[in-house]
C-alpha cells in the first residue's frame, strides 16, 4: 500500500493519478472489477472491518470507498485521503485505488455528494453496510440507492429479529440484492446437508426427523459478540425448508415444533475456531437414524460424518467446509449474484420463533 495521503476531495482523482504515474515506472497495473462502498461508525470493529476488506482485494481489485463516520468526535471534521492498495504480498504487480472519507457533524450529509463523482462508471457498485440496518441513519438511503447490492452484518444487530423485519421489507420495497455475512458464514453446512439427503431413500428420512441439535463456538471477541446467529440461521433454514410449526420455546434456546420435532442450540468453547462458527449438527429420526456431523478439533474445515440406525452403521467419512474465515464470506457474497430465496424463506421463519431468543 502507498502511504495514505490526505487531501482535498476536489484533488481526489488528480492526485490518483499521479500516484498512477509514478507506479507505472514500477510495473504496477491499475485493476478494478467494481466499486466497494464500505459505511462503518468508529469503533473498536473499525480495524476488522478494514482486514475483511483487504481479504476482498486480495481475490478481486475493486475500488474502495471506506467511510468512518465518529458521532463522539468533539469537532465537526470532513477529511478524504488516498492510498493505492495490493493484495497481499504485493504479487502480480496488481493494484487499486483506496479512498476513505472521515466525517462528523453536520457535514455527514454531504458524504454522498463527494463520493459520486469517484465510482467508477459501468461497473458494478456494492454496498458493505457495517451497523444495524433496523437502526435509522441519515446514510443509509443515499447510499442503497447507488448500489446494486447490499451487504449486511447481522453480528451488529441489537436484535435479530428487527433485523430480519428490516430486511424483509427493504426486499420487498426495492429490486436491490441483498446478501448477509453471517449467512454465507453457513454455506458449508447447508451444502453438507444437502448432499448427505442426495437420494429419494434419504429425502424420506428428512420427514422423519424429530431431534435437531447444533452447537456453536462460544468463545467471545470484541468483534464477535452475538454468537447464536449461524446456528439460528441454519436452524431457521431446516425448519422452513421442512416446512416445520414452532409451538414453543425455552429460555435455554430449545425448541418444540408440531409433530413431536425438538430443537436444540447448545455451545462449546473451541479456541481457535471463529466465534459463533457452528461446530456440529446431530439429527435423528422417529425410526432410529441418526446422523452426526461434527467438526474434527484438529482439523477445523474438515467434518467427520457418522450415519447410524438401529440395525447398521455406515462408514464415516469427511466433508471439507471451505474456508470461513475473516473476510472470506464478504468474498462470497460479492461474487454472488441476485438474493438467495432460501434466505428471504429463513429470515421469514425467524418470525416463528420466540422473539425472546433473538433479541
Amino acid at each position: 500500500m502507498t502511504i495514505q495521503q490526505i487531501i482535498d476531495p476536489a484533488k481526489i482523482e488528480s492526485e490518483l493519478i499521479q500516484i498512477w504515474e509514478g507506479l507505472a515506472k514500477e510495473n504496477k497495473m491499475r485493476a478494478c472489477l467494481f466499486n466497494l462502498i464500505v459505511f462503518n461508525i468508529v469503533s473498536a470493529r473499525t480495524d476488522y472491518i478494514r482486514n475483511i476488506v483487504q481479504k476482498v482485494i486480495d481475490k478481486f481489485p475493486c475500488r474502495v470507498l471506506f467511510i468512518s463516520f465518529d458521532p463522539e468526535a468533539p469537532v465537526p471534521y470532513l477529511k478524504t485521503a488516498i492510498s493505492v492498495v495490493a493484495p497481499a504480498g504485493g504479487e502480480g504487480g496488481i493494484a487499486c485505488d483506496y479512498i476513505d472519507i472521515g466525517v462528523s457533524g453536520p457535514d455527514l450529509q454531504r458524504v454522498p455528494f463527494i463520493l459520486l463523482p469517484h465510482l467508477i462508471p459501468d461497473l458494478p457498485i456494492s454496498l458493505l453496510w457495517t451497523e444495524d440496518p433496523s437502526q435509522e441513519h441519515p446514510l443509509f438511503v443515499p447510499l442503497s440507492k447507488l448500489a446494486q447490492r447490499i451487504i449486511f452484518d447481522s453480528e451488529s444487530a441489537d436484535s435479530l429479529l428487527s433485523f430480519a423485519k428490516t430486511v424483509l421489507a427493504l426486499k420487498s420495497q426495492t429490486n436491490i440484492d441483498i446478501a448477509d455475512l453471517n449467512w454465507a458464514r453457513t454455506e458449508g453446512w447447508r451444502d453438507l446437508m444437502a448432499s448427505t439427503f442426495d437420494s429419494a431413500e434419504r429425502c424420506d428420512q428428512l420427514k422423519k426427523i424429530n431431534l435437531v441439535k447444533i452447537t456453536y463456538n462460544a468463545v467471545e471477541t470484541p468483534f464477535f459478540c452475538h454468537l447464536k446467529i449461524q446456528s439460528m440461521y441454519l436452524l431457521a433454514w431446516l425448519s422452513s425448508r421442512l416446512k416445520w410449526t414452532v409451538k414453543k420455546t425455552s429460555k435455554s434456546f430449545s425448541f418444540e415444533f408440531e409433530n413431536g420435532i425438538h430443537g436444540a442450540i447448545e455451545k462449546e468453547e473451541w479456541e481457535k475456531l471463529g466465534p459463533g462458527t457452528v461446530i456440529s449438527v446431530e439429527l435423528a429420526t422417529s425410526d432410529g437414524h441418526i446422523y452426526k456431523s461434527a467438526r474434527i478439533p484438529t482439523q477445523y474445515h474438515t467434518v467427520d460424518i457418522q450415519i447410524s440406525s438401529s440395525l447398521q452403521c455406515e462408514l464415516p467419512y469427511q466433508f471439507v467446509l471451505g474456508q470461513t474465515a475473516t473476510g472470506q464470506s464478504l468474498v462470497k457474497e460479492i461474487i454472488t449474484k441476485g438474493t438467495s430465496h432460501h434466505y428471504l424463506e429463513m429470515l421469514k421463519e425467524l418470525n416463528q420463533l420466540d422473539r425472546d431468543r433473538l433479541c
